[in-house]
């Protein structure tokens, strides 16, 4: 899946920036209820959004929703303002929103992402990007 929005962060980056930039743009990729899909990210991220290996998923479904929509971004120097386990370094960020009538989808949409985030080669590659554009060209 390649993603409505990408973004290189090349400092750290308050998590609560990085999300907002990303959600707008996916606001304006596609046509759904902004603030209840809003409020519904926001309740996912208060339950936990670090799946590991350095990948923050927020995420959640959208009844009516045509298709997912995805924004990706990643920063080298990590996310800040953002409490995860172990003192690990959050670098990548990906805001799904799935439509609610297809688990397929979205489960779909979360294992292309996970099998990219265990991929090595791929992290080095994502972190080493030049700019926004850099980003894109890894999906």
């Amino acid at each position: 899946m390649v993603p409505d929005y990408t973004k290189l962060c090349n400092a750290p980056t308050p998590f609560s920036k990085a999300l907002g930039l990303a959600y707008d743009a996916l606001v304006h990729s596609a046509s759904f209820d902004a603030m209840s899909a809003w409020n519904s990210l926001s309740e996912r991220v208060k339950q936990g959004i670090y799946m590991g290996d350095g990948l923050l998923l927020p995420h959640t479904r959208i009844a009516g929703l045509e298709r997912p929509l995805m924004a990706f971004c990643v920063c080298p120097a990590g996310f800040t303002r953002i409490e995860i386990r172990g003192g690990e370094k959050a670098q990548f960020m990906c805001v799904l929103l799935s439509p609610a009538e297809s688990a397929m989808a979205h489960t779909q949409a979360i294992a292309g992402v996970a099998k990219l985030i265990l991929d090595p080669e791929w992290k080095a590659r994502a972190l080493a990007a030049p700019d926004d554009a850099g980003v894109k060209a890894l999906f």
